[in-house]
């Protein structure tokens, strides 16, 4: 699991400038508490960005890692090439454990790489069996092209590809108030 350090002022940036700082806080311990139990069961290593001390109450069950320096391919591709299977992202709020069980299936059944598609042109889930630094070099991270230029470069290698159903991310206030709107009763209580 990528993810940044709960604190304050440190996550969700883009939706804190729409929302404040407070809101954007909690609804990034929301949307982080949704990606822990989708991957509750699994041997999860968390790759983080910030300060190591801001997990212990979160997840402390949970492995931590530093994530590397460099862009963001260099860091999924070192998690991936140090033995991850998936990598999963903690801004999905429909990120469930039947989803990541799902991903994980495809891998057993030899497909060489599964993607779990967002809305916005990237992906919230990468996996492989045999990772390939190819598939996370020069890609214009954060923008709407990120799966087209992951997918041509996959096709390039001649690798298997699953797709998995598209979710969306929070990013904006739109994006939250659909959230607000669209998830579960019980999940909606926490945000």
């Amino acid at each position: 699991m990528f993810a940044r350090s709960p604190v304050i002022g440190t996550v969700k940036q883009r939706l804190a400038q729409e929302i404040g700082v407070t809101e954007a806080l909690r609804c990034y311990h929301a949307l982080l508490h949704t990606a822990l139990e989708a991957t509750k069961g699994y041997c999860t290593t968390i790759w983080y960005e910030g300060r190591a001390e801001a997990w212990s109450e979160i997840a402390p069950d949970h492995r931590l890692k530093a994530q590397p320096p460099g862009d963001l391919g260099y860091k999924m591709f070192t998690a991936l090439n140090e033995g991850a299977k998936l990598v999963v992202g903690t801004d999905i709020p429909l990120l469930s454990r039947a989803y990541i069980d799902g991903a994980i299936e495809y891998l057993l059944n030899s497909q060489d790489l599964v993607i779990g598609p967002t809305e916005d042109g990237g992906y919230c889930l990468i996996g492989m069996n045999d990772p390939s630094e190819y598939l996370f070099e020069n890609i214009s991270w954060g923008s709407d092209r990120v799966l087209e230029q992951t997918l041509s470069r996959a096709q390039e290698l001649g690798k298997r590809v699953t797709l998995l159903p598209t979710l969306w991310d929070v990013d904006t206030s739109a994006d939250y108030q659909r959230w607000k709107q669209e998830v579960p009763i019980n999940q909606a209580n926490q945000i």
